[in-house]
């Protein structure tokens, strides 16, 4: 026998070591565990690793086109909220028809996941008592479509919008829902987006995909951080700690409670990979220089995202009725992405929001998708797995319902009631409101140094009144809500006699 040279024993050995590791696994763990050790084995072998991403890529992409109708990276066709709102009856009719075509499976038994509930007498009483304490805000909009509401929030929610494939009405429900808040702040075919639970999920969620982002573009950038004023949200902070982001603040003037843009283009630095604004800013209500800071996110070449949740569904109304609103939303060309919550001025049902991509590229990173499961390829656009579809069906209905007609109607009944308060505080000597808010929402203080509006807060507090008092600076917030239309002349009589009341006792909190 011809004597084995040094690398023919090697591959001898190997072979003969592979081969017994097999035979010991097939023993144990059959063919089945022959098949993942070789798997494993293949993994490690140069080029592996990219195919196997390289097909997850494709099952993701196949389910992003399944789930959004469209293939990734091509444009929707624009749909925009209706010029007026829909009939309640014709509602009806798309109700029966959407529900028609979801209904069977789980009520025949040919779901095995996703619906685990079932009609009967203990579900009939969640139902009432989830009626009983939905936003009652609601109620003061118009009857007939908070019935359609409640109605499409009833119809389905047993639906689960995990898997949009199997519940086509919730599909269509949220591509609809973004397209037309999309086209409400002004943007084109490219723009993207997902339905999430509230304003913090979709706070969540940007700033996940800009962190991603980063990490794919940058990854000399360890150490990541992201520029805001510092009125911006809480949400931002409970996303950056989550996220292991560091966030950078300018402070904001204590007069007109906006931020000095030349601070906020000195806070970047080679770390930074977001920059942050809102509209409007929820504390004092004051719109952030949005224009500005674009320009300072095109010339360092960053994203920039609108904290649109508190302001997304009044300012486009509020600047249709011919009030002065500086530009904002996806007409402002460094503006990346929005988020805007369709269960404030949006009158849905809590919880619905919007984030908002002004294309697909920026929106991939905000995906999860593992394909290592045995139950299969798991796939998710948001934080959540499980998305209660009931909240889907009636964010759309409520935009449909509600229509531009019915939002420009709400919209001006609320500002004539702002103002009204406004000048109400304002004619009270002592009182004063923060800034110049732009839109159905306020905050007010005391201008004299011995007048506590924390004092004048708790008195109206005995009177009735559930006051939002703030800090840095001292004040209160209010944020007119549609039944204010009625109160607001009882709320500044009672305002005026709080004022009386601390100035004649002196009172100090």
């Amino acid at each position: 026998m011809a004597e084995l040279d040094f690398t023919q024993w090697i591959s001898y050995v190997v072979t003969s070591l592979v081969a017994v590791h097999l035979i010991d696994v097939l023993l144990k763990r059959g063919i089945t565990g022959v098949l993942k050790s070789v798997a494993n084995f293949l993994l490690l072998m140069p080029g592996a690793d990219r195919a196997v991403k390289a097909f997850t890529r494709k099952e993701v992409d196949d389910y992003v086109s399944q789930a959004f109708n469209r293939k990734p990276g091509t444009a929707k066709n624009v749909i925009s909220i209706p010029e007026k709102g829909i009939p309640v009856n014709d509602l009806r009719k798309e109700l029966e028809t959407f529900k028609s075509g979801d209904k069977h499976l789980s009520e025949n038994g040919r779901l095995f996941a996703y619906v685990y509930t079932s009609e009967g007498p203990r579900f009939n009483l969640q139902r009432e008592a989830f009626k009983m304490f939905t936003d009652l805000t609601l109620n003061s909009v118009n009857d007939e479509r908070v019935e359609m509401i409640h109605a499409f929030l009833d119809a389905f929610m047993h639906d689960n919008a995990l898997n949009p494939m199997v519940f086509p009405a919730l599909r269509r429900f949220e591509n609809e829902v973004v397209g037309m808040t999309a086209s409400m702040l002004h943007g084109d075919g490219n723009v993207v987006g997902s339905v999430t639970s509230g304003g913090t999920e979709s706070i969540l969620m940007a700033m996940k995909t800009y962190r991603d982002r980063a990490r794919s573009l940058n990854p000399n950038i360890t150490k990541p951080t992201v520029v805001a004023p510092s009125s911006i949200h809480p949400a931002f902070e409970k996303a950056a700690h989550y996220f292991d982001l560091t966030m950078k603040h300018v402070q904001v003037d204590p007069e007109t409670l906006t931020c000095d843009t030349k601070e906020y283009e000195n806070m970047i630095d080679s770390n930074t990979i977001l920059l942050l604004a809102s509209a409007p800013a929820y504390p004092q209500a004051i719109l952030d220089p949005i224009e500005a800071i674009s320009d300072i996110a095109l010339r360092h070449k960053l994203p920039f995202h609108v904290d649109g949740c508190f302001g997304g569904f009044m300012l486009p109304w509020v600047e249709k009725l011919g009030h002065n609103i500086p530009k904002w939303d996806f007409r402002v060309e460094g503006v990346t992405s929005i988020s805007a919550d369709l269960h404030k001025y949006g009158y849905a049902t809590k919880g619905a929001s919007v984030v908002c991509y002004r294309d697909s590229s920026i929106r991939k990173h905000q995906f999860f998708a593992y394909s290592g499961w045995s139950g299969g390829l798991f796939a998710s656009p948001t934080m959540a797995g499980t998305r209660p579809g009931g909240h889907l069906a009636a964010a759309w209905i409520a935009l449909r319902a509600m229509g531009q007609d019915g939002y420009m109607d709400m919209a001006r009944k609320l500002m004539e009631t702002a103002n009204k308060m406004k000048a109400g505080i304002r004619n009270i000597e002592g009182l004063k409101v923060f800034g110049s808010p732009l839109m159905t929402a306020f905050g007010f203080g005391s201008n004299q140094a011995a007048l506590s509006i924390f004092a004048i807060s708790d008195i109206m507090e005995k009177k009735g009144w559930k006051m939002e008092v703030q800090r840095n600076p001292d004040s209160v917030h209010c944020t007119i809500l549609p039944g204010h239309v009625k109160s607001a002349d009882n709320w500044l009589v009672d305002l005026k006699d709080a004022v009386d009341f601390v100035k004649v006792r002196s009172l100090r909190v």
